[in-house]
């Protein structure tokens, strides 16, 4: 019966496992990652590469779809919990390019050239982080590979205005940082299965 129980719950917490949903911001534009633990809606960087801290286009996005930035922690949150909290800074380690190609396959890549003579794929965002060491500037986070290894680009302060460059877009969002509420016919089945363990314990209590 316990045997049973156990595998109950743990069929419940394997359903209820945090992901991150691929999805579309426009029809059929696969732009949107939707985080299921917190119900935040990320845009992907790709869309806004190229663009300026809250330039027109951004700010169209922000009217059209209900977006606005995230903060550089919110980013740092979703990297580290999805993507193996990957190492900040150069030169990274190897663990760090499978987390950075991970990062990939879900963001996709801003821009795909060299450092040096070495390919450097790399995928940063802007957020409403001001970095008041740097005045005009709003952190930058992102990944980047640069040969065997790889790591997480955090801290990175970026021109608000005159410099757009390919690498960076934007980190937009929708939806905030609280933990979903469950589905009621979740909530009902994680209920029912503590109820029966519940009773499966008293149960046997009794017995000895």
């Amino acid at each position: 019966m316990f045997r049973y129980a156990t595998l109950l719950l743990m069929a419940l917490a394997i359903s209820a496992q945090a992901a991150l949903v691929q999805g579309n911001l426009a029809a059929g534009d696969g732009m949107l990652v939707t985080d299921t633990a917190t119900g935040i809606d990320w845009v992907k960087p790709f869309l806004t590469r190229g663009e300026t801290y809250n330039d027109a286009v951004v700010q169209g996005l922000e009217t059209t779809y209900g977006l606005h930035y995230a903060t550089e922690q919110q980013v740092v949150d979703m990297i580290d919990n999805y993507f193996g909290n990957p190492p900040v800074g150069s030169p990274g380690s190897t663990a760090g390019w499978q987390d950075v190609e991970d990062f990939f396959n879900v963001f996709g890549i801003n821009q795909n050239g060299n450092c040096g003579s070495l390919p450097c794929p790399r995928t940063q965002g802007l957020t409403s982080t001001l970095l008041p060491s740097n005045p005009g500037t709003h952190a930058g986070v992102g990944m980047i590979q640069v040969g065997t290894n790889g790591w997480m680009i955090q801290n990175n302060p970026w021109p608000d205005a005159g410099f757009a460059d390919f690498q960076m877009g934007s980190w937009l969002i929708r939806g905030d940082s609280a933990p979903a509420t469950p589905e009621p016919g979740t909530t009902g089945l994680i209920g029912g299965a503590l109820t029966f363990v519940g009773l499966l314990l008293r149960k046997r209590t009794r017995a000895d």
